[in-house]
């Protein structure tokens, strides 16, 4: 006769503990086998049907392969690297410019009344305000003339764009002409940016920025510490200003495209108008 347990099988007892285990191996061994295939996608010859389909497809619009990693429109050879356009170019622009002005400019920059900084940007000359206003105004003194005569003809031979800055010290300014800091250093560099152009400037290059009391140069209290915060700045881009091209001279316009309408000139001096087509 069989005998029976006399204690009760548990219920809650966990018989499929395995599959968990199991499940953790596959998702490492499916980790491992996808970082592999990564790896392995990775070399040259898995990728040259990628780079000869991109290949093709720019073949159609007029492109070809030159070597790897280089593409030259059709019927425009590929430049070697020794005439490719230097990158440089507009930096030597500005450099030129900084040479030039810290030779016309050289009694000012002595005295410490003008400086010249040049940066990978833009090259930006400070001039102090008592160079070309009296304290509180945005009328140009007869200093400027001197300075403008320097100034503007070097400035035209360098076709870059400028950025024309007023600052102001951070004593409030408030009175019959200027309403606040704000609008005197902008007379102030509007005064500096219409005086450019009078010297021949093309206004397409100019733009005026006005900061009113921020961004001082220095901050000490005093005469001697606001003094360098009244200035203009004159930034040089290191961009281009590419003049624009004259338009096509107008040609005479045929009977057919005037309506039929014709114009005599008379013996006596006068014209004639009319839309018959006879002598005179």
């Amino acid at each position: 006769m069989k005998r029976r347990s006399l204690l009760p099988a548990h219920q809650d007892q966990h018989t499929e503990r395995w599959l968990v285990s199991y499940a953790d191996y596959m998702t490492l061994a499916f980790a491992l086998f996808v970082m592999l295939y990564a790896v392995h996608a990775s070399r040259s010859e898995l990728r040259q049907p990628v780079v000869e389909g991109v290949q093709q497809a720019l073949g159609q619009l007029g492109a070809h392969p030159t070597r790897e990693g280089a593409m030259t429109l059709q019927g425009q050879p590929a430049l070697p690297v020794s005439e490719l356009p230097a990158a440089t170019s507009s930096a030597n622009s500005l450099h030129r410019l900084s040479v030039g002005l810290g030779e016309r400019l050289a009694p000012l920059l002595d005295k410490e009344l003008a400086s010249v900084e040049l940066g990978e940007q833009e090259l930006v000359l400070t001039l102090d305000g008592s160079l070309l206003f009296s304290q509180g105004s945005a009328l140009l003194g007869p200093n400027s003339e001197a300075l403008f005569s320097a100034l503007s003809p070097l400035l035209n031979q360098h076709l870059n764009y400028l950025r024309v800055r007023g600052f102001t010290d951070n004593v409030a300014v408030s009175n019959e002409l200027y309403a606040s800091n704000w609008q005197l250093s902008a007379e102030r560099a509007r005064a500096v940016l219409e005086r450019l152009e009078q010297d021949g400037v093309a206004p397409a290059r100019l733009v005026l920025e006005a900061y009113g009391r921020n961004r001082p140069r220095a901050e000490g209290r005093g005469e001697a510490g606001r003094a360098p915060n009244r200035r203009v700045e004159i930034a040089v881009s290191s961009r281009r200003w590419a003049p624009p091209e004259p338009p096509p001279p107008a040609r005479p316009l045929s009977p057919e495209e005037q309506g039929g309408i014709q114009v005599y000139e008379l013996p006596g001096g006068g014209i004639r108008i009319t839309n018959d087509r006879v002598s005179p």
